[in-house]
């Protein structure tokens, strides 16, 4: 069983209390000054620590960006198959509105309408990121 351990989240300016699990790498991330401290004392070998100050940064930031992509996952899910298609077509295929109104047999006008309620609706469940 993983153990975990409560960390500050800084999500879209707001400070945020998170269990978060601590495996090796993470395990490795928050210790690392302490143990290049101890292996420079070993080694007779000058330590710097600014070397690792952005570290911690570095682990939050990884954090908070999966647990979006995470969210936005799921909110996609929760698309019904056609708005999914669309918003694939557009945004994953890179296609323009007239191109993905000629696949599906609809006006361009359709299209974007349609995108822009399928994005409004990835908006309101994604709510509490922005």
């Amino acid at each position: 069983m993983k153990k975990h351990r409560k960390q500050s989240v800084n999500v879209l300016g707001k400070k945020q209390l998170v269990d978060v699990p601590v495996d090796g790498e993470l395990y490795k991330a928050d210790n690392r000054e302490e143990y290049q401290r101890t292996r420079s004392k070993a080694k007779d070998v000058p330590w710097d620590a600014s070397l690792f100050a952005d570290l911690s940064a570095d682990v939050t930031e990884a954090y908070e960006e999966s647990q979006l992509l995470e969210c936005l996952k799921e909110a996609l899910q929760s698309l019904s198959d056609k708005e999914r298609q669309l918003i694939e077509y557009i945004y994953f295929d890179g296609l323009t509105e007239q191109q993905t109104a000629d696949i599906l047999k609809v006006a361009r006008q359709t299209v974007g309408k349609k995108k822009n309620r399928i994005i409004n609706k990835l908006r309101n469940s994604l709510a509490d990121w922005f």
